[in-house]
């Protein structure tokens, strides 16, 4: 029976709460992959608000985030309810969710000034809701067990899931905002956002049904000195972190240009859903080899092995041109391995660093640490909205048939070259990257020793 005041299972996790977990997650990343992905070309094709003047929303936006984040994670270390500390979110923020994700895609009828009032009022709004579920969201693993292996299977499975989901919402995307809107890109929009907030809040509730919190909660009160104590004095975490911001801007910056690569350069809107299904096999690949490859190189060497072969294959993907469709798919596939990769090891090496704070400061601010990867992914959401944002203004974008070849050129140093450069950039903070899996192994030790020597003494 769950503890009436903090919503504890004695217990370690099941294998059903572990789907509870990549189920929330799948309805997470249907809601993100939609926002995410086609906010921008929505913002310029159908609202009609400049190319930079979208960048500057989202990414001012992100601002905000630098304190939302962390706040968030403050909150949901201190919620205390029958249902537990972060699970409950999932519940708590499932309408509001629909709510603010329909009024992102709406298009009132205002000034041209309006529309800008408009649309950053409601992308802040829907990232302040997304905030609320992300941030307890990752933190979950680390209160459904205290098993380092089993926290990693949770991340790796949840990984999986939401990966797929995000791929199979780029293939239906642009389907079902042709079927809802019948030729209206405003009302195919805003319906397709309606059914994917349902979707997402449905798959939220089964989530928090089959989820239980098996960790106790701290009874520490919080500190803000001792909150930034661990953030600052974590030197794993700012070096994963920062790893993090640099590489992923390969991931979301591509993400956000591939609706504009496909049907500029290779021709053709209709093949939007088949790029994005063709991300899945080598993220997977990806996502396979990662536990394989940790067992016996290391979370810190295969990110580094990782990010090189993205980079160079991006740069043979920018340097082979876009002239052949078929090529482009293949390279489309292959660069998507090292994506998998890192996905699943930025979690883990990330969760890591929440031992390492409690055996450094004695606190180990599960939530707080875990909004630092929700934080990290706003910031690339920001850096590559900008500069999405900044080529579209940069070249005049405006949507037209046929683009100059200026445009043409923007767009695949986009998806090839910026995305090289950001990957072989990820690598240099990784190298200072210290909490080795065996210095965490002595770490997990010596905490247990001394909670051992602290209980003989009480």
């Amino acid at each position: 029976m769950e503890n009436s005041t903090y919503g504890v299972v004695p217990g370690d996790v099941k294998g059903k709460e572990i789907a509870g977990h990549a189920i929330a997650g799948v309805g997470q990343n249907l809601i993100f992959g939609l926002w995410s992905s086609y906010m921008l070309v929505f913002f310029t094709d159908v609202f009609g608000i400049g190319g930079g003047v979208a960048g500057l929303i989202m990414m001012f936006t992100r601002v905000w985030d630098a304190v939302n984040d962390p706040m968030m994670g403050v909150i949901a270390d201190r919620t205390r309810t029958k249902w537990g500390r972060y699970r409950p979110w999932l519940m708590f923020m499932s309408l509001p969710i629909i709510i603010f994700l329909a009024a992102n895609f709406s298009t009132p009828n205002l000034s041209g000034a309006g529309k800008v009032v408009w649309a950053a009022v409601t992308y802040v709004l829907m990232s302040m809701a997304f905030t609320a579920v992300d941030v307890p969201y990752w933190t979950l693993p680390a209160a459904m067990t205290s098993s380092i292996s089993k926290r990693t299977t949770i991340y790796s499975v949840s990984r999986m899931s939401t990966t797929l989901a995000s791929v199979a919402l780029g293939v239906v995307v642009i389907p079902l905002v042709n079927s809802f809107g019948g030729g209206d890109m405003a009302k195919g929009y805003f319906t397709t956002a309606i059914v994917i907030g349902i979707a997402g809040a449905i798959l939220y509730i089964c989530g928090f049904s089959l989820i239980r919190e098996h960790v106790a909660a701290t009874t520490e009160k919080f500190s803000f000195k001792l909150a930034v104590k661990v953030i600052s004095t974590n030197k794993p975490l700012l070096m994963a972190i920062l790893a993090m911001i640099v590489s992923y801007s390969t991931s979301f910056l591509r993400q956000g240009m591939t609706i504009y690569f496909v049907q500029y350069n290779l021709g053709s809107l209709d093949l939007v859903p088949l790029f994005s299904l063709l991300s899945l096999p080598g993220m997977f690949i990806g996502m396979i080899l990662a536990p394989i490859m940790v067992k016996r190189m290391g979370g810190k060497n295969v990110f580094i092995l990782s990010s090189l072969f993205g980079g160079l294959m991006n740069l043979i993907f920018f340097f082979t041109g876009y002239g052949s469709t078929p090529l482009v798919m293949v390279l489309f596939v292959i660069t998507s391995i090292p994506t998998g990769l890192t996905m699943v090891l930025v979690s883990s090496l990330i969760a890591n660093t929440i031992e390492y704070a409690e055996w450094k400061t004695g606190s180990r601010n599960e939530g707080l640490i875990s909004s630092s990867q929700t934080f990290s992914a706003k910031i690339i959401i920001a850096i590559s909205g900008g500069l999405s944002g900044l080529v579209l203004s940069t070249i005049n974008y405006a949507p037209t048939p046929v683009q100059p070849t200026q445009a043409l050129s923007a767009f695949h140093m986009c998806m090839s070259l910026f995305p090289a450069i950001c990957s072989f950039l990820g690598v240099i903070p990784m190298l200072f990257y210290d909490l080795t899996d065996k210095r965490h192994a002595e770490i997990v030790a010596e905490l247990a020793e001394r909670k051992k020597t602290a209980a003989q003494h009480a």
